[in-house]
């Protein structure tokens, strides 16, 4: 019995198939097929969980040997020009209208017969369907579907550009448009789930990015379902990169949005592997072990980046209060920096004020305690029996009072100082008139 069609019978026997059965059929392609055995092992659990999943890898492994095709052939209306790409689901032609009534370039994706098999025509025509519903400028579009030498084969938009992962290679992209491109592919992730559709394998490969830096998403797994509100589970094939898959997809386990969230956390860490502290954050929440702990949707991510981009806080740090001004400062920099200014003045101008009242006040005191002091020397030298006070005699009296004084400020004893030793004009003579002189004598 050969390795391929042992596998396929593999596959249909261990659907109902107990634990005694399964070892049974495990020992017995040990003794036909070691090789085959060998390598299943590596991949099988022998669980209650993980058996069935780990057995449909390793034939997906097995349906890359089959060699499918199909190049210059005419498939239905389309004319299959020259191969895009190859691998285990399957090969992927470039092709246009045969009957060249519309100039339209396309891709066709044809399913390995043996994945077919396994998973049955209608399952797939039913996601191809789902897939056809999609209207995202991000998404590759689906147009049409079919089958050709048992082949299941689907028929998209063709994408001129390069993987993502070239694209980065090839550009010198600032972390702004890192974080631009990165919004777009969450955008068109977060309009599949919406038509409760999974993406389930997220990586640079599945990415192209087109001549106007578009990304548009290809190769949506067929093999999985997203989870349905009555809570059925379908055990699908696994196919995916491990290096992007969340755990419970590496574990066989069934899959929700938050496996495509984690696998989008791992994407734009590829993109942003030294990233700032805020996407850091976001980061670590996308790809937490946990589903639960990781954003409750698409929407939440891709709105924290669209706050990154946007210098607001994001969701995981909005209850800090100096986080969120530094955030407004960085939004608004220019009405900051006016206000701020503004502020400033204002403070500096009252407090200028204040201190010229305050300086006005003591000044005003000042005066009136000297010209107290001035009115109480006059009044006691007129009462007593000695002759008036000369002025130069006050002034130096007033002068001494002034310096021995040590509640006056020193500016303020300058101030008195300097008028006090200003010279006293002299008295100009006056000339008595001859007339007065005769009098006089």
């Amino acid at each position: 019995m050969q390795s391929s069609s042992t596998a396929t019978d593999l596959f249909y026997q261990l659907l109902d198939a107990d634990d005694d059965g399964k070892q049974a059929i495990l020992s017995e392609l040990a003794s036909d097929d070691p090789e085959a055995y060998n390598e299943l092992q590596q991949l099988l659990d022998v669980s209650d969980r993980q058996p069935l999943t780990s057995l449909l890898g390793f034939h997906a492994q097995h349906a890359m040997g089959t060699e499918l095709d199909f190049l210059g052939q005419v498939v239905d209306k389309y004319h299959l020009t020259h191969e895009l790409g190859r691998g285990g689901m399957g090969v992927v032609y470039a092709a246009h209208r045969a009957d060249e009534t519309f100039e339209q370039q396309l891709a066709i994706k044809f399913i390995q017969p043996q994945l077919t098999e396994v998973l049955g025509k209608r399952a797939l025509f039913s996601e191809a369907q789902l897939l056809a519903r999609l209207n995202h400028p991000c998404i590759a579009k689906v147009f049409d579907g079919g089958e050709y030498q048992g082949c299941v084969y689907i028929v998209m938009e063709c994408v001129d550009g390069d993987t993502l992962n070239k694209y980065v290679q090839k550009k010198t992209l600032s972390t702004k448009n890192k974080l631009s491109i990165f919004k777009s592919i969450c955008s068109a992730i977060e309009h599949a789930h919406q038509n409760h559709i999974l993406h389930a394998d997220i990586k640079p490969e599945n990415i192209l990015v087109d001549n106007l830096h578009q990304p548009k998403l290809l190769d949506f797994n067929l093999t999985q379902a997203i989870n349905s509100n009555t809570g059925e589970q379908n055990n699908e094939l696994v196919a995916f990169s491990r290096e992007y898959a969340s755990p419970e997809q590496q574990h066989g386990e069934f899959l929700t949005q938050q496996s495509d969230i984690y696998s989008l956390g791992k994407l734009l860490q590829y993109l942003l592997p030294d990233a700032n502290a805020d996407i850091q954050s976001v980061i670590e929440k996308a790809i937490q072990d946990q589903p639960e702990h990781r954003y409750s949707s698409v929407s939440e991510l891709r709105c924290d980046i669209e706050n990154i981009l946007t210098h607001r806080p994001i969701s995981v740090k909005q209850n800090l209060p100096l986080y969120c001004l530094g955030k407004f400062v960085q939004r608004r920099p220019v009405p900051f920096m006016s206000g701020f200014l503004l502020v400033i003045t204002i403070a500096v101008f009252t407090t200028t004020l204040t201190v010229q009242n305050q300086r006005l006040v003591e000044e005003k005191t000042i005066a009136e305690n000297m010209m107290y002091e001035v009115t109480s020397m006059m009044f006691h030298s007129k009462g007593s029996d000695q002759a008036l006070m000369s002025v130069g005699a006050m002034l130096d009296i007033s002068r001494r009072r002034i310096l021995s004084n040590p509640d006056l400020p020193k500016h303020i004893k300058q101030r008195l100082l300097m008028i006090m030793m200003t010279p006293t004009p002299a008295k100009p003579k006056v000339e008595l008139s001859d007339k007065r002189k005769k009098t006089q004598k």
